[in-house]
């Protein structure tokens, strides 16, 4: 391969991300991902059956990023099929019901899956999901602030001159607020973390 192509290919390779979509069944991931992609909102609950995959072109600082969303199934029958999934992710958007606790309690079981099966601490994004149902919520601050306090460290623990930070967005399927600026976030902790870890394999020379 040509030092020109190499480069060519590298440099798609680059701005490449495989993104997993995670949390609890019903808490709104496969429409934050409908309206991130432009699709009309479904009221109606649609179950995903085991991964959806989906493409996203972001820019940002310049740069066009590819995000590869695997939207995973949140009920615990999918789990063995769900579990195949994980390898390769170079992120994770987890996301929580602003009405429902135990939603927001399940963020540690999915930051310890992709944590334990990318084999990496990955870039988190956390989405509190459905702020239009205001009148409903819970109080969430506290726990998502201690949660977020904890991973953190857990990125200090990590990384050498740890650079990267946790987003929070309350967000709204169905009237689209915070989701694109959530996602331009994440836009920017992805190119933290490839700068952090540098983790771009090189393609050998035929």
């Amino acid at each position: 391969m040509s030092r020109a192509k190499m480069d060519f290919a590298e440099g798609i390779f680059r701005f490449n991300f495989k993104v997993c979509v995670l949390g609890d069944g019903g808490v709104g991931k496969t429409a934050i991902i409908q309206h991130l992609l432009g699709k009309a909102f479904t009221p109606n609950y649609l179950l995903t059956i085991g991964t959806d995959i989906s493409t996203f072109q972001l820019q940002h600082n310049g740069k066009n990023l590819h995000l590869q969303l695997w939207d995973m199934a949140g009920q615990t029958r999918f789990d063995v099929v769900r579990n195949l999934y994980f390898s390769g992710a170079r992120a994770g958007v987890l996301v929580f019901d602003l009405t429902r606790e135990t939603s927001l309690h399940s963020l540690t079981k999915w930051k310890e899956e992709i944590f334990s099966h990318s084999q990496r601490k990955v870039p988190l994004l956390i989405l509190g999901n459905k702020s239009d149902l205001d009148g409903s919520h819970f109080s969430y601050l506290d726990p998502v602030d201690n949660f977020i306090q904890d991973v953190e460290e857990e990125y200090y623990d990590e990384y050498e001159n740890n650079e990267l930070h946790i987003p929070f967005y309350t967000t709204s399927a169905q009237t689209g607020d915070n989701i694109l600026k959530a996602f331009d976030s994440l836009g920017h902790i992805l190119l933290t973390y490839q700068k952090q870890t540098s983790a771009i394999p090189k393609i050998p020379l035929e």
